[in-house]
């Protein structure tokens, strides 16, 4: 699906119905898409909802929350989505990952299926191999090469045949009609539950094998992170001290509101990127909008930190002077921060209140800023003269 995603930024304008034709490709995007015109190569489909039923001559490339797909393919199908249903017939080969998907009556597939998904309904022929993982699979179409089957529970109905060999993959052993394949033609391999992810560990952790972090790297690590923090916030105290003590003021005296401000803006930041990618004008946009999300983390931590160790600081000691004392007090807030994070759970769970305290904080700051600027207030409304009396 890098593919589609790439695709959709190629597109230089948007028309009002969130079409778009570029060298022959189409590139159609919206909360909401119900297309039924023709495209003469490929298409390409981003929407929450999306309705497909237009001739493609080229592959298809498709992604949203809720999917359907009735056009006629020359080529390839690449679908993703929570839902994902096809009714229509595909040139060459089918490529699908879903949470619900299914293969329709209408539908038929030229060429290949491969199928990743949590449950797959397939009822529609398949004139190559067919390779299907699933929590739950239902087979009730014609493959005619080989399958090979991965599920934890597998059905047959009374339409299903198999062509080649069929090889499942499943806890226990199946009775597989005669009417799906012959005996002779079906191999059966036990997996056991988490069994088929060690594949993917071991490819994950094989390259990393020889580069195992050593305890000098992860100490090098940890002090060249805590010394960049350190030096942010240094530079932050030497070019805007009066704010940074606002902020840390503000953090500590409304502690409860600056936490409750603080996920909620950090959610909707976060929030951001789904809602960018829904158009094609903010796809764009989106390195942006993570940007930003790290940079608002750092400071919100930093804020955070600091306002949680000057307070404890204070209650046993006096005030830290000078900027020397308050780099310190926020150099060991960070280090005992960060050796929270080895806590599960509440440890993890601390360092994300304190990122929103100080998120908190500057979202106050920022608004006590906005209703403070000249203009934003109405002008209070001048006492009426009194008239002078006409004299008696």
């Amino acid at each position: 699906m890098s593919i589609l995603l790439s695709g959709l930024t190629l597109a230089p304008a948007l028309a009002q119905d969130g079409v778009v034709n570029l060298g022959g490709d189409t590139f159609a995007s919206g909360s909401s898409l119900d297309l039924s015109t023709a495209s003469p190569r490929d298409l390409f489909a981003a929407a929450f909802s999306a309705e497909l039923g237009g001739r493609v001559e080229g592959d298809l490339h498709a992604t949203g929350f809720d999917v359907e797909i009735e056009s006629q393919i020359g080529a390839d199908l690449y679908a993703a989505g929570f839902s994902v249903h096809v009714d229509g017939p595909v040139g060459s080969d089918l490529n699908v990952t879903a949470g619900d998907f299914s293969l329709k009556e209408g539908a038929s597939v030229a060429g290949n299926a491969r199928i990743f998904a949590g449950a797959a309904t397939l009822d529609a022929p398949i004139a190559g191999a067919l390779m299907a993982k699933a929590g739950s699979l239902k087979l009730n179409g014609t493959v005619a090469g080989d399958a090979e089957l991965t599920a934890g529970h597998i059905t047959f109905g009374p339409d299903a045949r198999i062509g080649g060999t069929l090889t499942y993959l499943a806890r226990e052993p199946i009775d597989i009609p005669s009417t799906v394949a012959p005996a002779e033609r079906i191999r059966f391999q036990k997996v056991e539950p988490g069994q088929m992810f060690d594949g993917i560990r071991n490819h994950l952790e094989r390259p990393f094998r020889s580069f195992w972090p050593s305890v000098f790297g992860i100490l090098s690590f940890f002090v060249v992170t805590i010394a960049f923090l350190v030096f942010v916030a240094a530079v932050a105290h030497a070019f805007a001290p009066i704010t940074t003590q606002q902020l840390r003021a503000q953090a500590v005296e409304h502690s409860f509101r600056s936490i409750l401000l603080g996920g909620l803006g950090l959610s909707m930041l976060v929030g951001l990127v789904p809602v960018s990618a829904l158009t094609l004008i903010g796809i764009p946009l989106i390195p942006i909008v993570i940007l930003l999300i790290v940079v608002v983390w750092i400071a919100g931590y930093l804020i955070g930190v600091y306002a949680v160790a000057w307070r404890v600081s204070t209650a046993f000691s006096s005030t830290p002077a000078g900027l020397t004392g308050q780099l310190v007090v926020l150099t060991v807030g960070l280090i005992l921060f960060a050796l929270l994070n080895f806590i599960p759970f509440l440890g993890w769970l601390a360092n994300l209140v304190v990122i929103f305290l100080g998120l908190g904080a500057l979202l106050q700051r920022g608004a006590t800023l906005v209703s403070d600027r000249p203009g934003t207030r109405e002008p209070l409304a001048e006492p009426p003269s009194a008239e002078p009396r006409p004299d008696a």
